[in-house]
């Protein structure tokens, strides 16, 4: 057993930090008791001597491709950074996202938060080695996560109506080359991912996730709702995170994202 001693334990709804001790068998807390709790001679003990205890914080929407770019966006809009991603996070190795993905996963530890929920990108479609580096970081870290390949077809410059045509001829050619995977193909990694999974669900689980309802045919939208049923996964997305995408979403659909989304069956 293990006994935690000289800490103050969060009581949420008391909206205070009384001194407690914790006594902990295996996983499980055995009891929350004043200082000086009862434990067996041989627990083993733990000083937390100016820390506070409190249940861990879940990060439920975070990127972790993006921690080794940080600070290379400064005051960008989202609509930059997206235009920015595939110089940022494309032609990544296996071992640069499995390092970016432990690099986040201790930072968020270190702050208190214990699981999060993590989109991760890979160029131009998801790869059960990119996933795998990811899932094993965070395993390695000690830390719960779910990670959800987050997926497209259609391209920043495609997705934004008359962007392309409006770039000169020489940066179509070059953007050409940033073109997304077929949704098959991208389809078809994530099956062969969330079936072959072989992280400890408990801990570090697989997810689907189309990045943004305008950037994914509607065939891909539902492939992916599809698949995230199929094997019980969850499945999530970007709605609403600017003006732009609300406009594009309008312009697009005739009605929200959201709305449009609700259409899908998602």
């Amino acid at each position: 057993m293990t006994i935690v001693r000289n800490g103050r334990v969060l009581d949420i709804k008391g909206h205070r930090a009384p001194a407690a001790d914790i006594l902990i068998a295996g996983d499980t807390i055995a009891e929350i008791g004043p200082p000086g709790l009862a434990a067996p001679a041989d627990a083993v003990l733990v000083d937390a001597t100016d820390r506070l205890i409190h249940p861990g914080l879940i990060n439920a929407h975070t990127h972790g491709h993006g921690n080794l770019s940080k600070g290379m966006g400064d005051r960008w809009t989202l609509e930059l950074l997206l235009t920015a991603a595939p110089w940022i996070s494309g032609n990544r190795t296996a071992e640069d996202k499995y390092l970016s993905t432990y690099i986040g996963a201790l930072e968020m530890l270190m702050k208190g938060c214990t699981a999060c929920y993590d989109l991760t990108v890979e160029f131009p479609s998801p790869t059960p080695e990119g996933l795998g580096a990811c899932a094993k970081a965070y395993a390695d870290a000690g830390m719960r996560a779910v990670v959800a390949p987050m997926v497209a077809n259609i391209s920043f410059y495609e997705a934004i109506p008359g962007l392309l045509d409006v770039l000169p001829s020489a940066l179509q050619k070059e953007v050409e080359r940033l073109r997304m995977a077929p949704y098959e193909a991208s389809l078809t990694a994530m099956r062969r991912v969330l079936t072959d999974w072989s992280f400890d669900r408990e801990l570090v689980r697989p997810a689907v996730a189309p990045t943004i309802p305008h950037h994914c045919s509607d065939e891909f939208m539902r492939g992916c709702a599809s698949l995230a049923r199929e094997f019980g996964v969850g499945l999530h997305t970007h709605v609403h995170e600017s003006k732009v995408q609300v406009i594009v979403g309008l312009e697009k659909y005739g009605k929200t994202p959201t709305a449009h989304l609700q259409d899908l069956g998602l």
